[in-house]
């Protein structure tokens, strides 16, 4: 089913070919497939080419496919991503915040610590140090403590993220169960590599530049308990505290109104109870099940069986569970003349068994 990308969430456990009579003349209400472009194919030429395939099927088989009926083709990836693309982006927009107010806390530190080495430094550059040398050996502290930090962040996001997906999934697809699918690849780690590099060359260049500029003959007069910090710095650690406090408050904003709608959504009634109530998927296949009166013979007996397991309280049979879906029925009414298209309009119909609106209390 892409359409939902329910089967996606685990791996697949069991593949069986699908069974298609190339004689039949019968139509179904949908059918999906995927395939992979051949190389030089774009998106568009194969949406082009079904497009054309679809006017030849109406061709022959007149008025199968309905008024809106048709062939498309959209990537895999969107499909997956679909019902959870903006979940995606808020937590990348929070991860984001939080990254930026860590690079914002590490400035401030790593500005304190040079305020405190100032009487090092000048000695340093008393003793020869070039200015440039004196930069490098503060970036390089800088970058091996940010790559150190990223290590220890990786590890501690990895096993967090299984934590917080035992608890709750999200809705997201192909995560397994529990989040055993989410695991480290080369892009996580390049990119959090890339973030850690980056991150200790350009918020440890603040520092190494303003310990760079020490007065050597004032600094070295002053004692380690004198020396303190110029004007310059101070009003860089305040520009620094300040967007950390802003960046703070909107996340903090940020999060409480989607916890706000989170529990707003909560309090939805859908119109159906789906508390404590089981459900599966079957494909009948077989000679034995080629008339109607056998699959809905199949269908009592299975249900009868639940029934009497203990513990089950009702069972009934569906196409479709509440909110996924159903099936399309065009209709012509009798005695009114057609104005556009084969048909006078459509209604949306859900074939179920006695005791469905018991099993979900509607």
């Amino acid at each position: 089913d892409f359409e939902s990308g329910d089967l996606f969430n685990e791996p697949v456990q069991v593949w069986v070919p699908f069974q298609l009579d190339p004689n039949t003349s019968d139509q179904v209400h949908y059918f999906q497939a995927a395939g992979r472009l051949k190389d030089g194919v774009s998106l568009e030429q194969a949406q082009a080419r079904l497009k054309a395939s679809a006017a030849d099927f109406t061709a022959r088989f007149k008025d199968a496919l309905g008024p809106q009926g048709g062939f498309s083709v959209e990537r895999l990836g969107e499909v997956l991503v679909r019902n959870v693309r903006q979940s995606l982006f808020v937590l990348i927009g929070a991860v984001g915040f939080v990254l930026l107010i860590a690079c914002a806390n590490v400035a401030n530190l790593l500005l304190v610590r040079a305020t405190g080495r100032k009487r090092e430094i000048a000695l340093r550059a008393a003793l020869g140090g070039s200015r440039g040398r004196i930069i490098s050996q503060v970036l390089t502290e800088s970058v091996v403590l940010s790559v150190i930090g990223g290590a220890l962040g990786l590890l501690f996001g990895v096993l967090a993220i299984r934590a917080l997906l035992s608890i709750n999934t999200a809705g997201l697809p192909r995560i397994g169960q529990d989040g055993v699918l989410v695991g480290i690849d080369w892009r996580v780690l390049g990119f959090t590599t890339a973030v850690s590099l980056t991150t200790g060359l350009i918020f440890g260049l603040i520092p190494a530049i303003q310990s760079s500029k020490t007065d050597l003959t004032t600094t070295l007069k002053e004692t380690g308990g004198r020396s303190g910090s110029g004007v310059r710095q101070n009003k860089t650690r305040s520009i620094l505290v300040v967007t950390e406090v802003a960046l703070a408050m909107t996340l903090l904003i940020g999060s409480a109104l989607l916890i706000r709608s989170a529990i707003a959504l909560g309090r939805v009634e859908p119109g159906f109870d789906a508390n404590n109530v089981l459900t599966m998927r079957m494909s009948l296949a077989g000679p034995q099940y080629a008339s109607s009166q056998a699959v809905d013979l199949m269908i009592r007996n299975s249900a009868e069986r639940l029934k009497a397991v203990p513990g089950v309280v009702n069972a009934a049979a569906t196409c479709c569970v509440p909110l996924q879906g159903g099936f399309g029925l065009p209709f012509v009414i009798a005695g009114r003349p057609l104005t556009e298209g084969p048909f006078h309009g459509g209604g949306s119909w859900i074939n179920i068994t006695p005791g469905y609106f018991d099993v979900f209390k509607i």
